[in-house]
């Protein structure tokens, strides 16, 4: 999985930023990247499927990019649901991506659709991912099941624990 783009686009909702998400970001690192772009999916709604912020989201993750010690930008990304106009709506955030300096990186058809249809052509690459995913672990913590706490960073633990949504 190597690239010779300069930038590494990565786009989710991190509901909740997981182990997962930590695997995945080290594997886009280890590509060939100059810098990693990460774009958090805004819903603007809570709910069970988006039960933090996007916000908190960022505030979880800054930490854990930090302790990578790689040059990354972070940002929020309101969704437009629109595919045709969606990979324009994200460059809009990241001005200078572009199809020959840029790589995405990604295991959602969705986002890979709207990046490589409608005009667009941007190199996809599909990283291998742990088996738990973000939609699992929120399962397992509206079950109550506390195996979660071991896919999670201490932080994102503590302040899911601190702060649990109202609908739980």
């Amino acid at each position: 999985m190597k690239t010779k783009k300069e930038f590494g686009l990565i786009i989710g909702r991190f509901q909740p930023p997981c182990l997962h998400h930590l695997q995945f970001i080290n594997q886009v690192i280890k590509s060939g990247i100059k810098k990693l772009l990460i774009g958090i999916g805004d819903a603007e709604i809570i709910d069970d499927k988006n039960f933090l912020t996007a916000k908190q989201v960022e505030s979880l993750l800054i930490p854990n990019l930090n302790i990578l010690n790689f040059p990354y930008e972070l940002k929020i990304i309101p969704d437009i649901h629109n595919p045709p106009k969606y990979a324009k709506h994200v460059k809009s955030y990241f001005p200078l991506i572009n199809e020959s300096n840029t790589c995405l990186f990604t295991d959602n058809n969705y986002t890979s659709d709207c990046f490589n249809n409608y005009g667009h052509n941007f190199e996809i690459i599909t990283p291998k991912i742990l088996p738990i995913r973000a939609t699992n672990i929120r399962q397992m913590i509206l079950d109550q099941n506390y195996q979660w706490q071991n896919l999670v960073p201490v932080n994102v633990f503590d302040f899911i624990t601190n702060n649990k949504p109202k609908f739980w």
